[in-house]
């Protein structure tokens, strides 16, 4: 199974890159923010103690998060490729991808996709978005911001490790168009497929 990790701060283009790689490749995309989305609407527990984090603005604890993905890694198990994306976002949930994929045996993480932008085009781009997709977290410029400074924070620099050389990371520029983005992640997913 080949592992594909999407990542980047919000309003990259990590989202619409997932679902091109999806309808390309037949891969399932585990987008951390859908899952946490529904569970949100239909209002489980993981969706009543993911809202409180996400209205705020700061990341869901990992073991929220971690928990929410090994349930959605285990029903997929023969797939032929999983696109993660908005996970991982700290250390501590790359070790935890890593244990997942060794216990059920499903390989190592095959390929990062590191997005950069500026950001006051995420900030535009975020607004426009929650003119579109209702997302709470999308209309209010203070969250948005309060999001972006997180991420800088706890997320930014989680793939700054020798392991995590050239050949496994890829750094996209995401203000460029999005033919432009799925033509060298295409690419490069057919050369480790």
């Amino acid at each position: 199974m080949i592992h594909i990790i999407l990542f980047g701060p919000p309003g990259c283009g990590k989202g619409t890159q997932a679902k091109i790689i999806v309808k390309k490749f037949g891969f399932i995309h585990l987008s951390t923010g859908i899952i946490f989305r529904n569970h949100i609407k239909n209002k489980t527990n993981l969706g009543d103690l993911s809202s409180f984090y996400i209205r705020k603005g700061v990341l869901v604890p990992d073991k929220i998060t971690t928990n929410m993905l090994k349930i959605e890694i285990e029903k997929h198990i023969n797939a032929k490729g999983i696109v993660y994306d908005g996970y991982p976002r700290t250390k501590n949930q790359i070790i935890f991808l890593e244990k997942i994929l060794e216990q059920f045996d499903l390989g190592k993480i095959d390929q990062i996709f590191y997005f950069y932008i500026k950001k006051d085009m995420i900030i535009n781009r975020l607004l426009k978005r929650g003119e579109t997709s209702n997302r709470n977290d999308d209309v209010n410029i203070i969250t948005i911001k309060r999001r972006i400074k997180e991420y800088e924070k706890e997320t930014s620099l989680i793939w700054n490790s020798s392991k995590w050389n050239n050949n496994i990371l890829t750094k996209i520029n995401g203000s460029l168009s999005i033919n432009e983005i799925s033509h060298v992640i295409g690419k490069k997913i057919k050369e480790i497929s």
